[in-house]
Order: structure tokens, then sequence, then C-alpha cells
């Protein structure tokens, strides 16, 4: 890919986050969840529980009491500054995760500002939210040196920050990698009795009262706002726990598959969607995984393969955060945007196609 295709997609960028920001400036400095973090972090600090009822805004804190430990240094800096920080620590880690997954020089910028504007990135930026660094903590380990005595670590961190990319470990050990396995869940439980060590009580409300099992803390598990598989059952009226498991199952048997075909990026992100299409819960922003997707299909566009093309093009079709709805009484000061706005189930339909054509891909090698 040369400079001027990658320059064009830069600047269409730049300018569509400009228009929003001049029209609905809340959009990109709202950072709700960003301030929910803080004050999570404040209130572990000050010893007062984390999951008595609202932190912020009647919001409650839904992580580990491990996470509330790491965002107490999110507590020192005007929030302002913090709101800048964290943009811009996001935008560096986005450029991380798609360096990992192999695209380097115009195709790396291209990428990271198209990036910008997929709706589970764009709503991330735009709540503040924490998904870009657990897709980089995970992507660094899964791409790291092979015989690395930390390989595990990035994983067991993200899942001791938010329990999904426990998956991940599963993974490890289905494909033999069982000292990185060990590694995250020596990781994952040290995390965690830290959390115990300095903030008993929460720990006790989190692990042991079944908080950390409670789905719907934030918002029904039958709602719109749910894109996993058990929303959508559960608004079917239909009981979730065994398919999601067996959705589980069956794509860390596709991803164990292309492990072994040696087609690695492809393997990690199959489980990364995986693990927001299994989740009892996940928002829109928990699928952010559709940029390592969105980079081993751009990297195939470039190497000339038509198919890959026609790929791409339904991934952004699901997932470019094309303005819908309007801020307003109904939506809130943030624009709807993409399909996820007009279905709950966009996401979810899009894992499932992309699940088919790798296993077709598998049978047909």
């Amino acid at each position: 890919m040369n400079t001027r295709p990658a320059a064009a997609v830069v600047g269409a960028a730049v300018l569509g986050h400009a228009v929003v920001l001049a029209i609905w400036p809340q959009a990109h400095t709202l950072l709700i969840d960003l301030q929910v973090y803080r004050a999570g972090g404040e209130l572990v600090a000050a010893g007062r529980p984390l999951y008595g009822g609202g932190v912020l805004l009647d919001l409650p804190f839904v992580y580990p009491p491990f996470a509330a430990l790491v965002f107490v240094p999110l507590a020192w800096p005007p929030v302002p500054v913090l709101s800048v920080g964290w943009t811009v620590l996001g935008l560096v880690l986005l450029a991380v995760v798609v360096r990992r997954c192999g695209a380097g020089g115009p195709l790396l910028v291209a990428v990271v500002a198209l990036a910008t504007w997929l709706d589970p990135v764009r709503t991330t930026f735009y709540l503040g939210q924490l998904n870009l660094v657990l897709l980089a903590l995970v992507v660094c380990d899964l791409s790291g040196c092979r015989e690395s005595r930390w390989r595990g670590v990035g994983i067991g961190l993200a899942a001791a920050l938010k329990l999904t990319p426990l998956l991940f470990v599963v993974y490890l050990l289905l494909t033999g990698r069982t000292r990185a396995a060990a590694t995250a869940i020596g990781t994952f439980v040290a995390a965690g009795a830290l959390g115990f060590l300095v903030a008993p009580a929460d720990s006790v409300e989190y692990w042991l009262r079944g908080t950390f099992a409670s789905a719907g803390r934030i918002s029904d598990v039958s709602g719109p706002s749910n894109h996993s598989l058990a929303g959508f059952l559960a608004r079917a009226g239909l009981p979730d726990l065994v398919p999601a498991a067996l959705l589980a199952m069956l794509t860390l048997a596709v991803a164990v598959a292309l492990h072994r075909r040696g087609v690695d990026l492809a393997a990690g992100t199959l489980v990364g969607l995986g693990s927001a299409a299994a989740a009892p819960f996940a928002w829109s922003h928990h699928w952010v995984w559709v940029v390592p997707l969105v980079v081993l299909l751009a990297r195939r566009v470039v190497a000339g393969e038509r198919a890959a093309a026609v790929a791409l093009g339904g991934v952004l079709l699901a997932t470019l955060a094309v303005i819908t709805r309007l801020p307003g009484p109904s939506v809130g000061p943030i624009p709807a945007t993409g399909a996820i706005s007009l279905t709950p189930d966009a996401y979810l339909v899009l894992f499932v196609v992309v699940l088919a054509s790798a296993a077709w891909s598998l049978r047909r090698a």
C-alpha cells in the first residue's frame, strides 16, 4: 500500500472526528466510564465499599477489586488531563495492536485511522473504556516470544481486569502452551489475592457472594444493549447457558485447528471474538477484536486477494460507525452509530459468519 491511499484514509477519519467534536463535543469529551474507573480507584484508596451501589451518577463499579487498585492513579490528574492522556494511550495501544498483527508502514497508518471509525473502537474512545488495554495485553502476549517465561502474564492481567479473557487460558491449554497457561492462571490468581489483601470486604462481596456472576448489574440481559448470544436468546425467551458453552467450545475447536495450521492471527482473533459472543453480557465496545480481523483481511487485500476485499467490505458494513440517530433524550449525548444501533445482533451474526467461514476454509484445506 502506498502513502496516497493511506493519507486519504487518515484525512477522512480526522475530518469525521473533527465534525463530530464540533457538533457534539460531549461525544469526544464525556468519557463517562473512565470517570467510573476513577471513582472506583478513589473508593478503594479511601477504604470505602465498591459494590454498595452507584459510584458515579448511579453507575456501579462492575470490575474485580484488583481493577480498582489499578485505577487508583487515575484519581491523581485533573479530569481534563486524564481524558486527553487516556485517549492518547488508546491511540498508541491501537497502533501497537495493528503493528503486532503484521501491518506496517502506510498500511499501519491507514488501518489505525480506519479503526477509530469502527463502532466498537469509536465507542471505546467516547466512553473512555478499557477494551483497548485488554486487547493490547492479549495480542502482545500471543504474539510475543514463544519461549519467554513471561508468556501468559498479559492474558492473566487482562482476565484479572475483566473476566472474559479467561477463554484464552483454555485456548493456550488446548494448543499445548501449558507453561504460558499456567503463568496466566498464576497471574490471575495473584492479582485476585492482591485484591483480597488490600480490599478484603470488596473481594468477598465480588468473588464469594456472586457479584462476579451477576450479568445484569448495569442493564437487563435481555435488553438491546446485550450483543452476545445470551442476549439474543434472552430476547427470544430461551435459556442461554448451554448454547453459550457450546459456542465457546466450537470456537475453541476451530481456533485450535487454525493454530495447528500456523494461522495464529486468525486463531487468536476468533477466540477474542468468541469471548464476546459467548459472554453473559457483551456491550458493543467489547467487540474490539474486529480490529485484528480488519488487519488480517487488509493484509490479504494488499496482497491482491479479491475474496478478502469482499470480506473486508462486509466487516466494514457491519462495524463502521455510520451515524444512525442523533443525540437526544432517547439516545444520550453520543450519536447512535453502526449496524449495531439498528439491530442488537449485528455483531453476533458477523461472528457466526466469520466462524463458519473459518471452519469452511479448514474443511477445504
